[in-house]
């Protein structure tokens, strides 16, 4: 088999070309093509040293080597997992299948074929639903995220018709990890199934939680014939996944048994914090639901008595910013108006600041508008690595994912508002020289000059995007390590009272930003000028709303919450983040453990600062 060429313009270390169309029985081993893609192909292979077949998954195109290796680490890592396809040697084919994976072939159907089919019945789906739970819950031991549970991947395997899960390219290690704002061809994950964080407008962090909307999304096709949303508007499937409340299942299909409805709803909440925490106990609801059907109960009963999750995060909504959230959604609202051109927000480390920011992501996509954002480095404040710079290039990748029609309208109005500086803005942001295409080279002049050309361009190119309809609004933080250049340009976007739609939002550390520090004057500046209609300053929480953290996190009564809080915020003063890193010590250190009745103490420990110590009885 030879290979086909790849694009020789492709700058890809990791770019695999893709091998010609297989013929069965090539180099005697016949092959069945499953499953064929531009990045992917799915094949299987029947050796005659060995009795049954294999499934190959050969990957090419752009980093296919980066993602055979991510693939295969995660697919290593659930070594012997039940309901997971696990690894197979293909040492006869090395050199054909170079960059593939070989798994044991299971002999299943997959259960979006099935679906084509006919449904399962009750018995059937409930036995599916606990099988299916069992088999996240054990990717999930194991640290592991698949990220795009659906039909199309998983699998019915042997006489019993067991589910597994395959295709872990997308699969990653628990991290904390909070997608960014792209277009929406470039989400990664099956959109009609897809947890609401995993579409970046949310600003949550994407855990395991999200694997239990996904397989609550499955659930849902499975027992009312249609997935809870669809249609082939991306745009409105985000919205919906973000907003629109599915119709209950029961309604939709009336041999759907309440409890059964009542748990896929659970499923498929918006915020994680309300959805089941664990798949252990989705998987203990599902088995007394199991007993109720076997007895002829159409019963229902209070969910989650034994769901807690094992690692302890604060609650998805934000604590004891209320005031700020309403202040923040008025300073967009404002934007097309033209009542608002930034924001600025101030605090100490871990008080909330980028989640408080994370809040505007949803009201931005409601209004299809442009989130872009960039974050200043410490010990690298040069232009080029610049927030603005980052920012301005997460601008370009959103505008590149649209339609040729959409580009063609973007290129020609950014080229009529930048004339001759459109080549200045490619130079510097890759992506726009993309979009304009090739520009004449520009005659290098005084640094001085040619940096306040690139701030007039930057707001003519914001003005050429940005409309009443498609507000842009740029993020950026860390602004105590911004650079002088950076904060010119900064300067140049609030103090332009011509520059419409647009809302420039910046947070910086005030501990770090002194009476000698560069934005101090700029400060004073923006507020002589009414460039930053609203300044916001972020405190540490006080011991009523550190109670509420406490007691959304660890679900404790009010009163054992607020008597925890007193003594943790001795220590933290506070400070949300703190507090989230202290509670988790504790239970690394063992004052809190997780029992039939959730988290709770074991022993007495001492918490607090030498001064002034005090004991928490758990």
């Amino acid at each position: 088999m030879t290979r086909i060429q790849p694009n020789p313009t492709l700058a890809d270390e990791d770019w695999v070309a893709p091998l010609e169309p297989m013929l069965p029985g090539i180099g005697h081993a016949p092959v069945e093509i499953l499953y064929e893609s531009d990045r992917t192909r799915v094949v299987r292979l029947s050796l005659p040293t060995r009795a049954g077949s294999l499934i190959v998954k050969e990957l090419f195109g752009p980093r296919a080597k980066a993602r055979r290796r991510h693939e295969l680490g995660i697919i290593e890592r659930l070594a012997g997992v039940w309901g997971v396809p696990q690894l197979a040697p293909l040492s006869e084919f090395a050199s054909e299948y170079a960059n593939a994976i070989a798994m044991e072939d299971v002999a299943g159907v997959s259960l979006a074929e099935s679906i084509r089919s006919g449904r399962m019945t009750i018995s059937e789906l409930l036995e599916f639903a606990l099988g299916l739970t069992q088999v996240v819950a054990a990717l999930h031991q194991q640290r592991v995220v698949h990220k795009d549970i659906n039909p199309a991947n998983i699998l019915l395997s042997g006489p019993g018709r067991r589910p597994m899960l395959i295709d872990f390219d997308l699969a990653t290690t628990f991290a904390e990890e909070r997608p960014g704002f792209v277009h929406h061809r470039e989400i990664a994950g099956t959109l009609v199934y897809l947890a609401p964080e995993q579409t970046g407008r949310t600003g949550r962090t994407v855990d395991r939680r999200a694997d239990l909307y996904s397989l609550g999304a499955t659930l849902y096709e499975l027992a009312v014939g249609q997935p809870p949303f669809e249609g082939d508007d991306p745009l409105q499937l985000i919205r919906d996944h973000l907003v629109r409340v599915p119709t209950p299942p029961v309604e939709r299909n009336p041999l759907v048994p309440r409890g059964l409805s009542e748990i896929i709803m659970r499923l498929l909440e918006k915020e994680p914090d309300r959805r089941y925490q664990c798949a252990e106990g989705l998987a203990d609801d599902l088995t007394l639901l199991r007993e109720f059907q076997a007895r002829g109960e159409d019963a229902t009963f209070p969910l989650g008595e034994r769901d807690f999750p094992m690692r302890l995060s604060p609650p998805s909504r934000l604590i004891g910013r209320e005031s700020e959230i309403e202040a923040l959604r008025r300073a967009f609202e404002g934007v097309s108006d033209d009542q608002a051109r930034g924001v600025l927000i101030a605090g100490a480390p871990g008080v909330g600041k980028t989640v408080l920011i994370d809040e505007l992501r949803p009201m931005v996509t409601a209004r299809r508008g442009l989130f872009v954002a960039g974050k200043f480095e410490q010990y690298r404040r040069d232009a080029m690595t610049s927030a603005v710079t980052q920012a301005l290039r997460a601008l370009g990748s959103l505008l590149l994912a649209e339609s040729e029609t959409e580009l063609a309208n973007h290129r020609t109005r950014i080229l009529l508002a930048l004339g001759p500086n459109a080549s200045l803005i490619t130079a510097v942001v890759p992506e726009f020289a993309l979009l304009l295409g090739p520009m004449p080279e520009t005659t290098p002049g005084d640094s001085l000059e040619t940096e306040a050309r690139l701030r007039l361009a930057v707001l003519e190119l914001l003005r050429a995007v940005a409309s009443p309809t498609r507000p842009v609004i740029m993020v950026l933080d860390d602004l105590q390590w911004a650079g002088p250049i950076s904060i010119r340009f900064l300067d140049t976007m609030l103090a332009d009272e011509t520059l419409r739609n647009v809302l420039v939002v910046g947070a910086y550390r005030d501990t770090e930003v002194d009476a000698a520090h560069l934005l101090s004057p700029m400060l004073a500046r923006w507020e002589r000028l009414g460039a930053a209609r609203l300044r916001l300053s972020l405190q540490n929480l006080p011991l009523a709303d550190l109670g509420i953290l406490l007691e959304e996190m660890l679900r404790l009564r009010p009163s054992e919450a607020i008597r925890l809080a007193a003594v943790i915020g001795d220590r933290t003063g506070g400070n949300p983040y703190d507090t989230v890193e202290l509670v988790n010590a504790l239970r690394q250190d063992g004052a809190l453990s997780l029992g039939q009745e959730g988290w709770g103490g074991t022993k007495r420990r001492f918490v607090g600062s030498s001064a002034g110590a005090r004991w928490w009885t758990c």
